[in-house]
Parts: structure tokens; sequence; C-alpha cells
């Protein structure tokens, strides 16, 4: 790939700031960014400045589009796009080190950047940052200060809006336009961005804004963040292109979304819900926080309900801890255990039941081993929780250790759920459970989760699986 001399960001190893403003100073006339601009008020100096009285999305979409079509035009290739490569072929000087959380910008005292970064951290994680100091650098103002994740101690208060461009601009270096035909017609699911990221060695927030630009759904991407006053907020909306989202940036967020249920990085929700006088259908990940805030914020997919063409109700496949089951109103956890009088040990799920919630153990513990009697095949124990939780030990594994057969039976499954059907029916609940019997049952998910749909959620019992995440 050749040197980027004549693009105007560089002179040997200094870099020209001002000059970054003159890239694609005439952005689209159109674009599905516009609805954004039009409803928020930008504050923060470094985004004024960089916009130039003009849409700041807009720009630095231009900006970013123009630099990764140049740099494809003197050999920058993919899937996947190296951004590292791109770092080189803009003669910015590079240094691993593993010390940084992932990587940044550092001006030096000629007026040279640095780019940093920790070869440590994971691929898709480290791809995502290195872009997004890319894109700090087309700020006029780019050798003013250290721009990083995490490093300032104490940024502005709309620090997070220079934040949100630059998640948009790495977005569209790591995906540049054209370079996943692919994508359109993509399954609009948090499962698909989650699974398709990785495929592609690629973020979430850039798989996912890539998707929602090929769709022709009635959806958007999205971004939001707990804000000052405690609350979620919309960060940013990016509509696919012909829609116009009734969501807007700034709005927030309703009490009790399912945004708040995605609260730890890499937990995902699903959940259709009423947004003001708009139902929408939102699928969520937690992501990493910006610079300064804690609370981690969450990027996802809204739909227009009209859109879904659902029969009936549908299995809700999530990553986050089954023993902290969400939504509101009773809940029913269950999980397998083996038909063995015999203390759930090792690592799995049982084991994480019987350390978190040890009543739930003795409970089981009197009505089987105290009594010298083995659990059988089919049963269903119930130890209610504090709280609205139950917890439902369901004895559908046939010994433990290694075996050379699988050890899950399925009948002995589906009799557990019918009764788990009729226990949650009762009392009103819904349903939580991690991947049963995948794990020391050695079962196929397939045949399980189709177990679960038959005897759980066509027969009305909303039911979600989860997964920890990876």
């Amino acid at each position: 790939m050749k040197g980027g001399a004549d693009w105007g960001l560089v002179t040997g190893h200094r870099l020209h700031c001002p000059n970054a403003t003159k890239l694609s100073r005439n952005p689209a006339p159109f674009s599905t960014w516009t609805l954004m601009a039009r409803q928020f008020q930008w504050t923060n100096e470094s985004v004024v400045a960089f916009a130039d009285q003009k849409d700041p999305v807009e720009v630095m979409e231009g900006k970013a589009r123009a630099l990764a079509l140049k740099a494809m035009d003197d050999g920058w290739d993919g899937p996947p796009f190296d951004p590292l490569a791109l770092a080189q072929w803009l003669r910015i000087p590079i240094e691993a080190r593993g010390d940084i959380p992932d990587a940044r910008m550092v001006p030096m005292h000629d007026g040279t950047l640095v780019l940093e970064y920790n070869p440590m951290r994971p691929r898709g994680r480290l791809r995502f940052s290195i872009a997004h100091e890319i894109a700090h650098s087309l700020f006029p103002d780019c050798a003013a200060e250290v721009r990083n994740r995490g490093a300032t101690p104490a940024p502005a208060a709309d620090n997070w809006q220079l934040e949100v461009l630059c998640n948009i601009g790495a977005a569209e270096l790591l995906m540049p336009l054209g370079s996943f035909p692919n994508f359109a017609g993509t399954q609009l699911s948090i499962s698909a961005v989650m699974e398709l990221r990785r495929r592609f060695d690629v973020s979430v927030e850039a798989c996912l804004i890539r998707i929602i630009k090929l769709a022709r759904a009635q959806s958007a991407a999205f971004c939001a963040s707990k804000h000052a006053d405690g609350h979620y907020h919309v960060d940013y909306v990016i509509p696919a292109p012909g829609w116009s989202s009734p969501i807007s940036t700034g709005q927030r967020v309703p009490a009790g979304s399912v945004i708040e249920e995605a609260n730890a990085i890499g937990y995902t929700a699903v959940r259709s819900e009423t947004w003001g006088a708009n139902a929408v259908h939102v699928e969520c990940v937690g992501l990493s926080p910006y610079p300064g805030a804690v609370t981690p914020r969450v990027v996802g997919i809204l739909l227009a309900q009209s859109t879904l063409k659902r029969s009936g109700s549908e299995l809700v496949e999530v990553s986050g801890d089954a023993l902290s089951p969400r939504g509101k109103g009773p809940k029913l956890v269950a999980h397998v255990v083996p038909n063995t009088p015999k203390m759930w040990g090792g690592g799995g799920f049982a084991a994480k039941v019987r350390r978190s919630f040890p009543d739930a153990w003795e409970q089981f513990k009197r009505e089987t081993i105290d009594r010298h009697r083995a659990p059988v095949l089919g049963e269903v124990f119930l130890t209610p929780i504090d709280g609205d939780i139950t917890i439902a030990h369901m004895v559908a594994q046939h010994g433990i250790g290694p075996s050379a057969t699988q050890r899950l039976r399925y009948a002995a499954l589906a009799q557990c759920l019918a009764e788990i059907r009729e226990r949650a029916t009762a009392l009103g609940a819904t349903v939580h459970m991690p991947r049963i019997g995948t794990g020391h049952g050695g079962a196929s998910w397939d045949v399980v989760k189709e177990l679960i749909k038959d005897e759980l959620v066509d027969k009305g019992v909303p039911t979600t699986v989860y997964s920890l995440p990876t």
C-alpha cells in the first residue's frame, strides 16, 4: 500500500491537524444520520469546531469514508480491514504497550502523534479501539490532549459526544462502504450481530451500524448510556435507509426498559415494549463505558413492531446469568440435576445454584439424601427463594461423571418441562434457565431447544435462556 503524503493528513510523521477539516467538507445531501442532527444540540467544543456549522455526524461519516476509500485505492484491502495498516499508511508512528487499557493517540512535543496500543487486548475490541483513535486524528484539535478510553480522570460532561462520533468513524473505517455486500438481508437480531462480529473479526458496534445501513426493514441502530440525571438517554439513532425513526437522539429511555438489563459488558437483552406512544422491539447488548463512566453503554437494534412477522411467542435467548433472571413478576429458574443422591459438584450450573442458594440445596438434600432415596428421572423439586424467585430442580440426567454416552434423558426432560409449565402457570411466573443439558449432560441443544419451545413457549409460558458472554 502506498504512502499517504498526498492525502493531506501528514507530512513525514507530522500530523497537520488543521488540514483534517478539509477532508470531505461537502457531505452527502442526505444520509441516515440526518434525523439525529436535527433533533440534538451538540455542545462539545471539539465537535463544534470539527463540524464547522455542519452536521457533525455527516461530517465524520464523510471524512472517515473518504479516508477509507482513498486507502483502498492505494491497496488497503479486506475484510478484515487492518486498522494498524491504515495507521502505517497515514505515517502515524505505532508503539505496542502492555500498560494501557486499549489504544490511544499521544501528541509529542514536536506536534506529531503516536498511536499506542495494547496487543494483549481481545482482537475485535483492539481493532475497534485503534480505528477509534484514527478517527480522533480527524479532529482539528487532535494534538491538544491525549484521547483514549479511560485515560482522563475527569472528562468534560459532554465528552461522550466526541466518543460517539469516533465510534461512528471507527465503524466506517473497519467496515467500509461496499465491503460487506453479504450483510444485506441479514436477520435483524442482536444474536446475528454477535455471530457476525465474531466471524468477521470486527466490533459489535461496527457490525451493527453496517447491518442497519444495508437493512430494508423499518429498523435503526442505537446507542444509549446513563447520563448525569441517573437515567438512560439515547446517544445516537441510525435509521435504516428510508425509515424515519420515531426514537430520537437525546430521548430519555423509559424506566424499566430492557436496556437496563444489558447492565454488564456482553450481556444481551430482548423485549418488545413501548417508548412513549411508539411500540418497538428492542434487542441490545452492553459494551464498555465511555471514558470516565462506570455503567456500560448499550447498543442495539430498534424494530418497528409492525415489521415483525411472528407466529405466537418465541424463545428468548440472551447473554447473561440465569441466576439473575430479568423482568418483573414471579420467576421460576429451572436447571437439570442428576438422579443420584450426591452433592452437586464440579463447575456446572447445579453447583453454582448450590453455592448461590444454599437453602435450595438443603431442601433438596432433605427430600432425597437424608431420606436415603435417589431422585427419580422426571421429578421436579421446587424451592422458593427470597423475593419472587423459585428454583426448580429437574431430574433429567442419568448419573454423573465422564460417560461414553449422553447422560441427559430427553424423555425425562420433556416430563420435567411439562410440570414446569404447570407450576409456572399456577404461579403466574416466567421461566428462566441456562442452556440445560448441553454441558455434563452431553445433549444436542437443537433437540433441547425444540423441547423447551414445545412444552413451554408454544403453550404460552414466556421463557428465557441465558448463556454467559464469550
